[in-house]
């Protein structure tokens, strides 16, 4: 399971393994509601036969989330008002607000609000640590991010949003547009899951277009100068990145108890500890750090991060997703949880 891959792989230095003595980097995880990196496949099956059920509900979700178009906060040909300004020499009389001029001594013309499209560019962690869940109850974190992904899509399209889905690799970006764009988003992310990518790996930066977004949906199990790097490369072509960093509730808690095995998805040695609250509180001590650490590597460009677990409705982090990307440029950093 990914508890201990997420153990293994960020906290390899710290001593959570209660009388043991033994470094958390041997830790990787109770299978308890598991699938193994190949059953991709067989999840990727399941999910093509319920396209058409995720894309209604996709697309309810982002009938949940408040429409309209994002605002670019300069004048422009939009339909939301901007301001006043004085009417300069030889100005078209059909463009003077007469109304706002009768309460002067000099003609004004009302400017609108201009709205451009942008294009948005959507990532799914496609690692076998995304292939776990830890009750049945509950989705895969690649089922979870599949359709925040869908519904990110339905948003911004309806906003007259150009869409570019980036392959698991980052080595490919396909547009989607028009009539059955969201089917095919769902085709090319399902077909994706059923090779997952190797552990921690990121998109390139080679596809992105100046002053686009790019939207990032994994669970946060990524070696910190690689993402800082990414994070780099993209504010380099002036894109500003959201994370939506998608966890299972088990991820952050640890709420095991006696001893337990814990064997892993991404090939890691299998070892039993006595998960006691000692290693409750060393584990979530680490995960606190990590999240922290993510935190500050997006704040730092004036990126933005949503962590978000499995057992919340999908709507809070779509709504906290269409805050950040009708913020424009004005960035808020940081991150938030909900």
């Amino acid at each position: 399971m990914s508890v201990p891959t997420f153990v293994r792989r960020l906290f390899s230095r710290a001593d959570v393994s209660a009388g043991a003595k033994r470094p958390v980097a041997a830790m990787s995880g109770a299978m308890s509601g598991a699938m193994r990196p190949h059953e991709g496949p067989a999840l990727a099956r399941a999910l093509a036969a319920r396209i058409p059920a995720l894309i209604i509900a996709a697309q309810r979700i982002a009938l949940t989330v408040q429409q309209g178009g994002h605002a670019r906060r300069r004048a422009g040909t939009g339909e939301n008002f901007w301001q006043y300004r004085p009417a300069q020499p030889g100005e078209a009389a059909t463009r003077i607000d007469w109304r706002q001029s009768a309460r002067s001594d000099r003609p004004y013309v009302r400017e609108n609000e201009a709205q451009s499209s942008q294009t948005i560019f959507i990532w799914c962690d496609n690692s076998p640590s995304m292939l776990w869940r830890s009750s049945e109850a509950l989705p895969t974190k690649a089922e979870r991010a599949l359709l925040l992904a869908l519904a990110t899509a339905a948003i911004v399209l309806r906003q007259g949003e150009r869409v570019r889905v980036l392959g698991a690799d980052g080595m490919t970006a396909t547009g989607i547009s028009g009539q059955g764009a969201l089917e095919r988003m769902a085709t090319i992310l399902i077909d994706a899951m059923r090779h997952p990518s190797p552990p921690s790996t990121l998109p390139t930066t080679a596809h992105l277009v100046r002053n686009a977004r790019l939207v990032l949906l994994g669970d946060g199990l990524y070696a910190p100068d690689a993402f800082s790097a990414l994070l780099r490369a993209a504010l380099a072509r002036q894109v500003r990145t959201s994370l939506i960093e998608v966890m299972d509730p088990a991820e952050r808690d640890l709420p095991y108890a006696g001893r337990t095995r814990f064997s892993g998805l991404e090939h890691e040695e299998s070892i039993t500890l006595s998960a006691g609250a000692d290693l409750r509180a060393a584990y979530r001590a680490a995960f606190a750090r990590h999240q922290q650490q993510l935190s500050d590597l997006c704040r730092a460009g004036g990126n933005d991060m949503i962590a978000h677990t499995t057992d919340l409705p999908p709507e809070r982090a779509l709504l906290a997703l269409h805050d950040q990307l009708a913020a424009g440029a004005h960035p808020a950093g940081g991150g938030t949880q909900p």
